[in-house]
């Protein structure tokens, strides 16, 4: 008989039996939470396999963010992301964590149980919404007030309004972005390059030599203008998501289930109104590649002169065109976002009539 196998023990840091420690609750956006205790002085977070917190978040960077142990605080730092990090629904750089914070990362959450820690001074609070509550505090220490009970479920009210009028001025200034309005000013300038172009076809009319690889180079280059809108409208995308990311952070911290709620129907209405962007940059992509097939089927049809390739080239442009795009953009947007502010006037009636806006 062999040796019985000694069992084997995990290796951990000798720094962190030296003070605090943590463990990380993690839920995606797939909704499933999963605990990671931290057992080294750093740990990885990101979309990347390689990372010691690895999820499968399209909106995290690979190697996102670092959390450490440095002087008996546990810090984190941002890794260059694309979507930075929202501590509590503020954005951060570096900051040490307290137990109880709460990290969003892209549509990732992470909440912070740091070992023997101690609660953020703050309880993780911007200072406009902790300014409410103290002196929500206050008001109610000078009207005599009596019991302790009371007092808390008057103070979390006051939190929950104060934070909750946070959240509809958030959301009012994520409306002012427009999708549709990045495209506007190349409308007609696309236009003008189709309409120089034309729509060659095979047969005696066809064009012919220098004419001809102007038309195709032509089609080319639309295609890249293409490209390049995909470009800019992936920019706005981050930005929108990075909106979404500070507004769920902030709903996350109000305590009253039925205001949670209607928030959440906000949330969902928010995101509705975001998948335009996602839509259009779809569409534009779609339109880059079809105008390169068609440029392809010139250069086979009229250049080379495959016949075969006379059906493509009579079938144009497979995809929509840009102004329909652009139309279809323009009434989606305009009912998502009337939608949104729809809700947002519910909410204002939750939170006292604050944040309305100017008639």
């Amino acid at each position: 008989m062999g040796e019985e196998g000694t069992p084997k023990t995990e290796m951990i840091n000798p720094a962190l039996l030296d003070g605090v420690s943590a463990n990380f609750i993690v839920k995606g956006p797939s909704g499933v939470e999963k605990a990671y205790p931290m057992r080294a002085i750093t740990v990885t977070v990101g979309r990347s396999d390689q990372c010691d917190i690895a999820v499968k978040d399209s909106s995290m960077s690979g190697r996102h963010a670092e959390i450490s142990k440095i002087n008996g605080e546990i810090r984190v730092r941002d890794m260059g992301s694309a979507n930075g990090i929202w501590l509590n629904g503020e954005r951060v750089d570096d900051v040490e964590l307290f137990d109880g914070d709460v990290l969003r990362l892209g549509q990732t959450s992470i909440r912070v149980d740091v070992v023997g820690g101690r609660k953020r001074p703050d309880a993780g609070l911007s200072p406009k919404v902790l300014a409410a509550i103290i002196a929500g505090v206050l008001v109610l220490a000078g009207a005599g007030i009596a019991g302790g009970l009371y007092l808390k479920k008057r103070a979390q009210a006051r939190r929950d309004r104060a934070t909750l009028t946070a959240f509809i001025a958030a959301a009012r200034e994520s409306q002012r972005s427009n999708p549709c309005a990045v495209t506007v000013d190349k409308l007609a300038d696309v236009q003008r390059i189709q309409n120089n172009l034309g729509k060659p076809a095979c047969g005696k009319n066809a064009p012919k030599g220098d004419d001809a690889r102007r038309i195709v180079a032509g089609y080319r280059d639309l295609a890249r203008t293409y490209d390049r809108i995909v470009v800019s409208l992936s920019q706005f995308e981050a930005q929108s998501t990075s909106s979404v990311a500070a507004l769920t952070g902030a709903a996350e911290q109000i305590a009253d289930p039925g205001i949670r709620d209607r928030v959440a129907e906000a949330q969902e209405l928010v995101e509705q109104r975001n998948q335009i962007t996602k839509n259009l940059i779809s569409d534009w992509k779609k339109l880059s590649l079809a105008t390169n097939n068609y440029a392809t089927a010139i250069e086979q049809a009229v250049i080379q002169g495959n016949s075969g390739a006379c059906a493509d080239l009579d079938r144009g442009i497979s995809a929509r065109m840009p102004s329909d795009v652009q139309n279809d953009c323009k009434r989606s947007f305009k009912q998502k976002k009337d939608g949104v502010e729809d809700k947002l006037k519910e909410l204002d009636e939750i939170a006292g009539g604050e944040g309305a806006p100017a008639e």
